[in-house]
Order: C-alpha cells, then sequence, then structure tokens
C-alpha cells in the first residue's frame, strides 16, 4: 500500500496573514495552527513544521517516534519564546498523520498524534469519523454533557484551546495506531475548515471528490464561501492499493488445418490453455493472507484467513490461524475495521496483528475488566 495527497492553505477571507503551516510528503502529513500576537503564531507554526520534517528525516518507526519529534518541536518554540518580546506566549496547535512501514511483526499502520484543536478524520466504507480529540474548553464542555454538538460549533469560546506546542517545556501529545487499509481516506485540517463546514458537509464533499487535491481545494472553497473567518488549511492523504493483479499468460494456438492431427493439437492447446488459466486463478484465489471473524455473533473467533476475503469460483479461504479470541472480547470499533478483511502479503505480519490484539485482551482480563 503507498499514499497519494492534495494540500492547500488559505488566509480565509477577513485575516491579513496565514498563521497556519502544514507538510505533506510520503512519509509525514502536519497541520499546525498558530497563535500568539503579532507575527508570533507564523513563527510557532513554522517552527513545528520544520521540527517534524527534521524527524522524518530520520524516519519514523513506531508511535514513540512521532510523540518523540512533537516533545522535540515543543521545546524548541518554548525556547524560542523565551527570546523576543513579541514571541512570548507564542504556541501552535500540531495534528499529523504518520505512515508507518510494515516490519516482520507489524503490519503497515498510520500514526494519527495531535496537540490542540486541528483534526484528523478518517473516511472508511462511506462513513466519516473524527479520530482526533480536541483539546479546547468547548470540548470539554461537551464531553461534560453542559452543551450539545450543534452549541459547540457556534460557542463564543470555540477557538480557546486547553492544549498546544510551545507553552509549557512538556507537552502531552494525544495518539492512536490505526491499521492501514486500501480505500482508508484522512483529513487533516485546522479548525477554520471545521467552523465553518459541518461534518456532514465535509462527508459529502469527500464522497463526491475522488482527486485529494480537488478535494482539498474544495474544502477550502467551502470553508471560504461559508464566511472564512480564519484561516483554513486542509490535506487529504488517500490510501491506495500498490499491488498489481496477476496476469494470466496467454497462449496462441497454431494456425487451423484440415488434417485430423492438427484438430488434435488445437484441442491440446486448449487444454493446456484451460489448465494454465485454472491454475493461475487457483494461485491467485489461494495466494495472500487476511484477517476477519471466523463465524456469526460475539462468539464469532479472530483468526488469519489464507485466501482471498471475497470467495472465487470454488476457492474459498481456509484458517490459517486462530487468536484464540472472539468478537465479544473486542472493541467495537476494532470489531467493525476486522470486519473491512485487512490484507497482508505474509502470514507472519497478518499473525503479528491478531497477536497484538490478543495481547491487550489478556491484559484487560488480567486488570479484571469486563467491557468490550
Amino acid at each position: 500500500m503507498r499514499v497519494v495527497w492534495g494540500a492547500t492553505s488559505h488566509v480565509g477571507m477577513l485575516r491579513q496573514q496565514n498563521e497556519d503551516a502544514f507538510l505533506a510528503q510520503p512519509d509525514v502529513f502536519v497541520v499546525a495552527d498558530g497563535m500568539g500576537g503579532h507575527n508570533a503564531g507564523e513563527v510557532a507554526s513554522a517552527l513545528a513544521i520544520q521540527g517534524m520534517r527534521d524527524a522524518a528525516a530520520n524516519g519514523f518507526a513506531t508511535v514513540e517516534s512521532v510523540v518523540s519529534a512533537i516533545n522535540a518541536a515543543n521545546s524548541a518554540i518554548h525556547r524560542a519564546s523565551g527570546g523576543p518580546t513579541d514571541q512570548r506566549g507564542m504556541g501552535t496547535t500540531l495534528t499529523a498523520v504518520v505512515p508507518l512501514a510494515a516490519t516482520d511483526s507489524e503490519p503497515q499502520r498510520m500514526v494519527v498524534a495531535n496537540v490542540g484543536d486541528s483534526r484528523v478524520y478518517l473516511w472508511r466504507d462511506g462513513g466519516l469519523k473524527q479520530v482526533s480529540a480536541d483539546h479546547s474548553y468547548v470540548q470539554e464542555l461537551l464531553t461534560e454533557g453542559y452543551i450539545s454538538t450543534e452549541e459547540a460549533r457556534v460557542h463564543p469560546r470555540r477557538n480557546i484551546v486547553t492544549r498546544a506546542l510551545g507553552i509549557e517545556g512538556d507537552v502531552n501529545a494525544d495518539s492512536w495506531v490505526l491499521p492501514m487499509l486500501v480505500g482508508d481516506r484522512y483529513l487533516i485540517c485546522s479548525d477554520g475548515l471545521v467552523d465553518e463546514v459541518d461534518d456532514e458537509h465535509i462527508a459529502e464533499l469527500l464522497r463526491q471528490t475522488a482527486d485529494p487535491q480537488a478535494a482539498a481545494n474544495r474544502l477550502v472553497a467551502a470553508a471560504n464561501d461559508n464566511g472564512g473567518r480564519d484561516n483554513v488549511t486542509v490535506i487529504v492523504v488517500d490510501v491506495v492499493d500498490e499491488q498489481v493483479a496477476a496476469v494470466v499468460p496467454s497462449v496462441t494456438p497454431p494456425s487451423p488445418k484440415r488434417s485430423k492431427g492438427s484438430l488434435v493439437a488445437i484441442a491440446a492447446a486448449v487444454l493446456v490453455l484451460l489448465a494454465v488459466s485454472v491454475g493461475a486463478l487457483g494461485w491467485y484465489a489461494r495466494g495472500g493472507y487476511f484477517v476477519g471473524f471466523d463465524g456469526n455473533g460475539d462468539d464469532a473467533t479472530l483468526v488469519v484467513f489464507k485466501g482471498r476475503p471475497q470467495r472465487i469460483l470454488w476457492f474459498s479461504p481456509t484458517v490459517h490461524f486462530d487468536a484464540q479470541v472472539v468478537r465479544a472480547d473486542v472493541f467495537p470499533a476494532l470489531a467493525d475495521d476486522i470486519d473491512d478483511n485487512p490484507t497482508y502479503s505474509s502470514p507472519a505480519r497478518a499473525k503479528a496483528y491478531v497477536e497484538s490484539i490478543r495481547n491487550v485482551v489478556e491484559e484487560q482480563r488480567e486488570a479484571g475488566g469486563t467491557d468490550s
């Protein structure tokens, strides 16, 4: 699997300068929304982006390496804020999506990390969900049930963040690790988008626009059409399939002859072609591995299948490894992801994925947890 993307940023319809900054390259995608007096916000967001770019040059291998890069960027901004007077108190949000390469023990994954109220959404199977959690005053009111989602969108203090890079010497970044699935679309954006465009309209534009750059452009245009009261930055990242389908070798039969011997040769050639085709089809149908549930309901077991998720003719997938975990033990959101049958090129990577889920389940059992 690989990623393709589109990105754009706009000052908006009312602001004089753009304090947003972004980074979009194959190994890291970041949006930073700066804050502070004079040019301080612009400086803070630029420092955050530079820090993530420098860290990417050394490579990201784990979620911890991503969080470490965010902590280093925070320290750089905090040090700089002690310099010129007009930079004191500057800060920035930072939201990142980082693809991690597969290893011998782990499949390809996506790391999502967040500080502040810039967001990451995931578009999967026709549905949009917010992955990141806002660090904001209004989000705390919403979480506690004091206001509704509709009230949060228009609350006069909706832009007050409770965490940001550069304000303190240490920062607590939230992070998530998601399975990387073909067809996934990630949206990384500053609050200039979500303050002007509701989730339903965002989902509609993502659904209607296949090209990621065109999708990013349309989202920014929608924010500006709705008022554009803030800078707006959008990155759209698509996960696409890098595999090339197997090609069945063609066999050209000899030129038609009228003799009996030639007819026999033609028949033999046809049989050879049929045998080759069936063999190639069988190889394709039984090639690869995927993760899924064997059975139905809460008692369905988590397994690694050998074959293809979709049955091809009479070739059905078979169970390669049973994780000894049932659906009821798995978090509902993760179970929904597993229903999409993520595929793997090797049994070791597929097995490592289900064993990581089993380890989490066992830790919950040892801790006495009963909710799944």
